[in-house]
C-alpha cells in the first residue's frame, strides 16, 4: 500500500536506495547515507542480507540501534564475525564475495565517477575533502556498487576534477581497459531527486526515474551536462506506509539521520 503520509526527499532517497538490495545478497556498508538504507532493507525486504564493513565486523542480523559510522560498535553485538580491515576488505572483497557495496559521495559525474577528495586542482584545493578510505578498493571489486549523494548542480560536473573512486571512467570500455573486473561498476545512483542508471553500450549516466512532484525538466537542470533520459523514464513509487513506518520508528527512531520535518 503506497503511502498518503507527508515525506522528505531525505527519506524517498533512503527509501528508493534500499529497494536497490536483494534479498540474499552480501552487502558492504559504507559511511552516512547508505547506513539507514541497508538497515531498511535489512528489517523489509530483504532479511537475508549478509553486512560488512570496512572495519572487519559482518552481521547477519540488524544491530540493536543504527550506526552512526560504518565500524560502529554496535555492530559488533550480533556478529558473525569480528575481524579486520584486512579481513572484511582482503579475504571477502579481494576474494570476490561482496554482491553490491553501498557508498556516500561528495561528486558525481556523468560516467558514475566519485570525487571525495578535492575540489580544484589537487596540490592546490578550493576545498579538501575526506578522501577515499576503502571506496576505491570496494567499487573496483564489488559485483556493483549504488551512490548516494543529496542532489545539487554543483554536486554533479560533467567531469569531476578528481576521481577518488573510479565509476565507468571515460565511459564505454574504458573501465574494462583499466584493468578492472569485467561487469563490475555502478548500477545506480541515488540521490534526492530520483534514480540514475548508466546506458548499456556508452556507459553515461542517464536519468531512470525521478520523484513525485518533480518533473524531468528539473531534474535536467540539476545536472551539469545535457542529461540522457532512459527509455521509459518513469515516476519513483513513493513510499509505502510501511517502509515509512520502519524506517521511522525501527532503522532511525530518534532522527540521527532524518528530517524532523515530514513534508512532501
Amino acid at each position: 500500500m503506497m503511502s498518503v503520509m507527508p515525506y522528505t526527499p531525505i527519506e524517498m532517497m533512503i527509501i528508493a536506495a534500499a529497494r536497490e538490495i536483494r534479498d540474499g545478497e552480501t552487502v558492504f556498508m559504507g559511511t552516512y547515507w547508505p547506513i539507514p538504507s541497508v538497515m531498511l532493507a535489512k528489517k523489509t525486504h530483504a532479511p537475508h542480507i549478509t553486512i560488512m564493513v570496512e572495519g572487519g565486523l559482518v552481521t547477519d542480523a540488524a544491530p540493536p540501534r543504527i550506526p552512526l559510522i560504518a565500524a560502529d560498535v554496535t555492530l559488533s553485538m550480533n556478529a558473525v564475525f569480528c575481524g579486520e580491515t584486512l579481513d572484511t576488505m582482503g579475504m571477502f572483497l579481494h576474494g570476490g564475495h561482496v554482491d553490491v557495496t553501498f557508498l556516500s559521495a561528495a561528486m558525481v559525474d556523468k560516467y558514475g565517477n566519485v570525487n571525495t577528495t578535492s575540489v580544484g586542482n589537487y596540490a592546490s584545493p578550493r576545498v579538501r575533502m575526506a578522501g577515499s578510505g576503502g571506496a576505491s578498493d570496494l567499487a573496483c571489486l564489488s559485483k556493483r556498487f549504488v551512490i548516494m549523494l543529496e542532489h545539487d548542480i554543483n554536486r554533479f560536473p560533467e567531469r569531476v576534477d578528481y576521481i577518488t573512486t573510479p565509476g565507468y571512467l571515460d565511459g564505454y570500455e574504458s573501465r574494462q581497459e583499466a584493468g578492472l573486473p569485467k561487469d563490475t561498476g555502478p548500477s545506480a545512483v541515488v540521490t534526492t531527486m530520483g534514480v540514475f542508471r548508466f546506458e548499456e553500450y556508452s556507459k553515461e549516466m542517464i536519468l531512470a526515474e525521478h520523484y513525485q512532484g518533480l518533473d524531468v525538466d528539473t531534474v535536467k537542470k540539476h545536472v551539469g551536462w545535457e542529461l540522457k533520459l532512459a527509455e521509459g523514464v518513469k515516476q519513483t513509487p513513493p513510499p509505502t506506509e510501511e517502509e515509512l513506518r520502519v524506517l521511522r520508528s525501527e532503522v532511525d527512531p530518534q532522527g540521527m539521520y532524518l528530517q524532523e520535518e515530514r513534508t512532501k
